[in-house]
C-alpha cells in the first residue's frame, strides 16, 4: 500500500479542503471525506451572536407630591443592559437599539391608557468573548396618581391611575446593518407593537 499524505486548508469560501499529496488505495475515501467537509457551513455572525440581558432599575429621583385633593407619585426607571458576545472572535462596531413601551394614564379620563415608547441606541466599538459590555437606557418617568378619600369623578373615571412598562425590545446590529442579536419581553410584544427606529 502506498503512503498517503494529506493536509487541511481552511478559507472563507470553503469550510475545509483536503489536499492529497500522494494517492493510494484510500484515495477514494479521502476524496469523499473532502467532499463532505466542503459542505460544512462557514462560521459567521448570526442572529444569536450577541446576547442581550436588560434589567429594570429604579432611579433615585422618586418623589411624592400633593396637588389639592390629588396625590401624585413620580418615579424614574431605566434598564441596565448587559451585552455579551457568543462569537469566538472579536466583534466590532456593534449597535444596540431599544424600544421600551409603557402605558400612560390621565387621572379623571375614561378609556384605555396611551402607549408611548422610549427609543434609543448605544454603540459598542468592540465586544470580546466573555467580556460583557454594560450600558444604561434613557430614563422613563412614570406616575401613580389617586384622589383623596371621599372624592370621585362625576364621569365615572377611576380614582386611581398608574403608569407602567408593558414591554422591552432590544436589537443588536453589526456595521453592515445585519441583525445579530435580539431580546423581547414579553415574547408576544411583537404581535401588539411595531418596532420603531
Amino acid at each position: 500500500m502506498s503512503a498517503l499524505l494529506f493536509g487541511v486548508q481552511a478559507s472563507r469560501s470553503t469550510a475545509c479542503r483536503i489536499v492529497i499529496i500522494n494517492g493510494g488505495r484510500m484515495q477514494k475515501l479521502f476524496i469523499l471525506l473532502a467532499a463532505a467537509l466542503s459542505l460544512l457551513p462557514v462560521a459567521s455572525m448570526g442572529i444569536d451572536s450577541v446576547k442581550i440581558l436588560p434589567t429594570p432599575v429604579k432611579l433615585d429621583s422618586s418623589r411624592e407630591v400633593n396637588k389639592g385633593n390629588t396625590n401624585v407619585e413620580t418615579k424614574e426607571i431605566a434598564y441596565t443592559v448587559k451585552v455579551t458576545s457568543s462569537s469566538f472572535s472579536e466583534l466590532t462596531d456593534i449597535t444596540v437599539k431599544y424600544n421600551i413601551f409603557y402605558e400612560v394614564s390621565e387621572l379623571g379620563r375614561k378609556g384605555d391608557p396611551d402607549i408611548k415608547v422610549s427609543a434609543g441606541s448605544h454603540p459598542i466599538p468592540s465586544l470580546l468573548t466573555n467580556k460583557p459590555v454594560e450600558f444604561e437606557t434613557d430614563p422613563i418617568k412614570l406616575e401613580k396618581a389617586s384622589l383623596d378619600s371621599g372624592w370621585y369623578f362625576g364621569n365615572g373615571a377611576s380614582a386611581k391611575t398608574r403608569d407602567k412598562v408593558v414591554g422591552a425590545w432590544f436589537k443588536a446590529f453589526d456595521a453592515t446593518g445585519k441583525q445579530v442579536g435580539e431580546y423581547i419581553n414579553p415574547t408576544t410584544l411583537s404581535n401588539k407593537q411595531k418596532w420603531r427606529d
